[in-house]
């Protein structure tokens, strides 16, 4: 092919899918003229657009119900592996926290009995029988 073949052929393709200038225009209309190949080339496209045009799927009232199951499966599916992946993390978390609130409890009170756990000191049990009768 020669270069100004391989030009038409592209002005051709452009044309089919946007508005060329007008010297493009005349460029491409007076190569049509002179190349029988190029005319022919023509036609195979605008051939090859108009059934494009004409097909049509088939239409399916099942598919958008097979993609959201689909999302839903997937969806599931990746719930449950963030779940396991991240629970040992969760785990050690939680255990380092309780250690924490452990050690200020002994830091402060000097002992790990469990009153000072609960965070109930020297409560007698009349006093308790009063906040459990008054609603607390």
């Amino acid at each position: 092919m020669d270069r100004d073949y391989e030009k038409m052929l592209e002005l051709l393709l452009r044309s089919l899918d946007e508005t060329l200038s007008p010297e493009e225009t005349e460029q491409l209309t007076e190569a049509l003229q002179q190349s029988e190949k190029l005319r022919q080339e023509k036609a195979t496209f605008l051939e090859l657009r108009q059934q494009l045009a004409d097909w049509q799927p088939a239409p399916d009232a099942a598919f958008s119900a097979r993609v959201m199951q689909q999302i839903g499966k997937q969806a599931e599916e990746d719930l449950s592996a963030v779940i396991v992946r991240l629970f040992p993390r969760v785990a050690a978390a939680c255990v380092v926290v309780l250690f924490l609130a452990l050690g200020g409890i002994y830091y402060t009170e000097g002992n790990l009995m469990m009153e000072n756990i609960i965070g109930v000191n020297e409560m007698l049990t009349e006093d308790a029988i009063m906040l459990v009768d008054n609603g607390y």
